[in-house]
């Protein structure tokens, strides 16, 4: 089987897979499902990026924090973020630093939520003992 063959079965299966997880009408070829209710299914979709408040941030994860993001804050979660791009010009003899965003900087969000983030300091028991 050829790849695009293959991709080509493997799209046709989801298409079909799709009307068993999906509510709505399936097409007479079988190819594509069509929501019922005519606009309320964008609900959802148009709820992802609505936010409270646009939060000035940047990222601490083994960085300078020199970048600044913007941050868009729903119900108290980050729901998604933006790079800030209004710094200070640096001159008209040099190019500017617009994007100043990492890619780890862009997943710092994620880092946020993560289980394994440490949220209070380690103390080793000798130097508590020490301590106390």
């Amino acid at each position: 089987m050829k790849t695009s063959e293959k991709s080509n079965a493997n799209a046709d299966f989801l298409v079909r897979a799709g009307r068993f997880f999906t509510p709505g009408k399936a097409s007479a070829d079988g190819r594509t499902v069509t929501r019922v209710g005519g606009r309320e299914g964008d609900v959802f979709y148009r709820d992802r990026w609505s936010h409270d408040k646009v939060v000035r941030s940047t990222h601490g994860v083994n960085c300078t924090g020199s970048c600044s993001w913007k941050v868009y804050v729903k119900d108290g979660i980050i729901t998604w973020e933006s790079q800030q791009t209004d710094y200070p010009s640096v001159g008209p003899d040099s190019p500017e630093y617009e994007p100043r965003g990492c890619p780890r900087g862009a997943a710092f969000s994620w880092y946020t939520y993560s289980p394994t983030r440490v949220r209070y300091p380690y103390v080793r028991g000798v130097l508590i003992d020490a301590y106390r």
